[in-house]
């Protein structure tokens, strides 16, 4: 490759080498790569000084290289998770639109979430996560004949947080109103253990009297775990 560069270049090279510029100094300036500056500057010997001023080059370069990488790669994480939202835009309303996949996704919630039979003969879903109970709530009121007046909710908060600030906020989100509240306490194992999470809203638990309903969601996560379990 060296021999593509006249001896100018390879003297212009050096000369800025001995007067302490950093290779990645040279390779900007001259437009050469540096694995083949390294080749011409190896004899030159440095003074402490200019190797004091080309080890500051070299951090000055990473600080402001870090940024930029840091730039880059968030873009790069953003294109690929934008790129696997476009391919599951597709699941967007199936279980809006369809019975059959709304009761399914709803019985599997259940199962991961909530209680079951024959330890509870009722039923009980809790999660702390508003969007789960949300969604929950919005697949048992299309596809499943419920009584509104029975369901209740019960907010389990740390001993830190406001339980009428939470059950407003819950019953916003739940759309049951206040007085279908259960009186809760703060967990006590919790007091003196400031919460650290500030979008914490303690757990929600989302309960209706009805031990039918209660099995029929159970069964229909049952369902499908064990014919898929029984497949392989």
């Amino acid at each position: 490759m060296s021999n593509f560069y006249s001896q100018e270049i390879k003297h212009k090279v050096r000369r800025l080498r001995s007067q302490g510029w950093s290779l990645g100094e040279i390779s900007r300036k001259m437009k050469i790569p540096k694995n083949t500056l390294s080749g011409w500057i190896k004899d030159i010997q440095l003074t402490r000084e200019q190797k004091e001023r080309i080890g500051e080059k070299i951090l000055t370069s990473a600080a402001i290289g870090r940024p930029l990488a840091a730039k880059l790669q968030h873009e790069k994480i953003e294109k690929w998770k934008q790129n696997i939202k476009k391919r599951t835009e597709k699941y967007e309303k199936l279980a809006w639109d369809n019975p059959e996949i709304g009761k399914l996704i709803c019985g599997l919630l259940y199962l991961c979430e909530g209680s079951k039979y024959p330890s509870s003969k009722a039923m009980f879903f809790g999660n702390s996560d508003p969007e789960i109970i949300k969604s929950f709530l919005i697949l048992l009121r299309r596809y499943f004949n419920i009584r509104e007046e029975k369901l209740h909710c019960r907010i389990m908060p740390r001993w830190d947080q406001n339980i009428d600030e939470l059950q407003s906020y819950w019953s916003d989100i739940t759309k049951i109103p206040l007085e279908r509240f259960y009186k809760t306490t703060p967990d006590k194992r919790t007091k003196g253990k400031p919460t650290a999470k500030k979008d914490y809203r303690g757990v929600c638990t989302i309960s209706y009297c009805d031990t039918s309903l209660q099995f029929e969601l159970q069964s229909i996560g049952e369902t499908v775990i064990n014919s898929l379990n029984s497949l392989t």
